[in-house]
C-alpha cells in the first residue's frame, strides 16, 4: 500500500516537471515564434487544443461526459477558463511586449497576491507578518526588474507580466477546486480552452481575414495541441496527485527553463538587474508557498 501512494506521489512530480518543462518552452521559444497577435494566438491555439482533446475523448469513449457533469462543476470549469483566459491572455501578451525574463517573473508574483489579496477575502485568513514580509521582498525584486528603464520607457512586459499574476493566483485557486471533484482532465481543460476561444474569436477572425501564413498555421496547431492540449491535461493529473505547495514551487521551473531558452534562441541578454530582480522574486513566491504548507 505505501509503496502504490509512494508511486502515485512519483509520478505526480513527474507530470507536474514535464508540464512545467512543456511551458517553458511555450514562454520561452514558441510564442515568441509564432508571429500573430497575442490574443489570435490564444484563441487559435485554444481552438486546437479542444480538436485534439476531442479526439482523445472520442477514443476514451469518453466524449458524452462533457454533458454530464453536476451545474456546479461545469460553472466551476467554466470560470477556471475564464480566469486562466485573462491570465494567459494578459501572460501571452507580456511575452510579445517585451523581454520573456521579465514577462516569466513578474508573472510568478502570483503567490504574493494569493497572500494578500485572495486568502484574506475569501478565505478570511489572516494576513501574517511573515507573508508580508516575503511579499516586500517580491516586490523588490519587482523594483529591481523596473530600475533600468526608470529613465526612458518601461518594458511592457513587467506590466503585463504583474497584471497576469493576480489572475494566474486566482486562476491556481479555482484549478484546485475542479481537481477536487471527480472531473476527468481531458473534459476539464476542453471547458478550460473553450472559454478564450469565445472570448477572444474577434481578434482571430480579424486576423484570419488578414492571411496567417502556412509556417503560424502549423506553429498555432503544434501550440494548441502541446501546451493547452497535453501540457494542461498532465498538469491536471499532477495537481490531483500531490500537493498545490509542491506544484506550486516545481512551477518555477517555467520562469528559469523560459529565460535560459530565450537568451539560447533569441540572444536575450539576463542582466545583474534580472538576476538580482529574479532571484528575490523566485526567493519570495517559494517561501510563501513553503508557509502556506505549515
Amino acid at each position: 500500500m505505501e509503496h502504490d501512494i509512494f508511486d502515485l506521489v512519483k509520478q505526480g512530480y513527474l507530470w507536474t516537471l514535464l508540464a512545467t518543462s512543456i511551458f517553458a518552452i511555450s514562454s520561452g521559444i514558441l510564442v515568441k515564434l509564432i508571429t500573430v497577435p497575442a490574443l489570435t494566438l490564444y484563441s487559435i491555439g485554444a481552438f486546437w487544443g479542444i480538436i485534439f482533446l476531442l479526439i482523445v475523448l472520442t477514443f476514451k469513449r469518453k466524449l458524452r461526459d462533457l454533458f454530464n457533469y453536476p451545474r456546479k462543476t461545469l460553472f466551476l470549469m467554466l470560470g477556471v477558463g475564464l480566469a486562466t483566459s485573462i491570465n494567459n491572455g494578459l501572460f501571452f501578451t507580456a511575452l510579445k511586449s517585451g523581454l520573456v525574463s521579465n514577462a516569466v517573473l513578474t508573472h510568478y508574483l502570483a503567490p504574493i497576491f494569493v497572500v494578500l489579496v485572495f486568502e484574506p477575502v475569501m478565505l478570511k485568513e489572516k494576513i501574517t507578518t511573515r507573508n508580508v514580509l516575503l511579499s516586500v521582498l517580491g516586490l523588490i525584486g519587482l523594483f529591481i526588474l523596473v530600475l533600468p528603464d526608470l529613465k526612458g520607457s518601461i518594458d511592457l512586459a513587467l506590466i503585463y507580466g504583474s497584471l497576469s499574476a493576480v489572475f494566474f493566483a486566482f486562476h491556481r485557486v479555482l484549478e484546485k477546486k475542479v481537481t477536487q471533484t471527480k472531473a476527468d482532465p481531458w473534459s476539464a481543460v476542453v471547458y478550460k480552452n473553450l472559454v478564450p476561444v469565445v472570448l477572444f474569436s474577434p481578434f482571430a477572425i480579424r486576423s484570419i481575414s488578414e492571411g496567417v501564413s502556412l509556417q503560424n498555421q502549423l506553429l498555432l496547431a503544434l501550440f494548441g495541441v502541446l501546451v493547452l492540449g497535453v501540457g494542461f491535461v498532465i498538469l491536471f493529473k499532477g495537481i490531483k496527485l500531490i500537493s498545490a505547495t509542491s506544484v506550486s514551487i516545481l512551477s518555477y521551473v517555467e520562469p528559469i527553463g523560459a529565460i535560459v531558452l530565450a537568451a539560447i534562441f533569441f540572444s536575450e541578454a539576463v542582466s545583474v538587474y534580472t538576476f538580482i530582480g529574479g532571484l528575490l522574486i523566485v526567493s519570495s513566491g517559494i517561501g510563501v508557498i513553503k508557509r502556506q504548507s505549515q
